[in-house]
């Protein structure tokens, strides 16, 4: 079995809202590790990729932020992008 699978089965399983919210604190944890680990990795001036509402997105970094990254795209103007979204191309 998958192991995204046995997580969603294990979720199921729960039953009390005390377990749920330490599932729903790590998930968020690791989210956010996630997240910075991306952010770490990005250097102003480097072309990145993300599917955004008008599809496939290409730009240049222009500002780093904590969470969020300022992309810098032709034709479509700045965008105020979230890290994990973004892809190094």
């Amino acid at each position: 079995m998958n192991t995204v699978q046995e997580i969603v089965t294990l979720i199921h399983k729960i039953k009390s809202n005390d377990e749920l919210e330490q599932v729903l604190e790590a998930w968020k944890l690791k989210r956010t590790y996630l997240t910075r680990q991306t952010v770490r990795t990005l250097q102003v001036g480097d072309t990145v990729q993300y599917e955004g509402r008008k599809g496939l997105t290409q730009g240049k970094v222009h500002k780093i932020n904590r969470k969020y990254v300022i992309v810098d795209t032709n034709g479509f103007g700045r965008w105020r992008v979230p890290a994990n979204m973004l892809e190094k191309v």
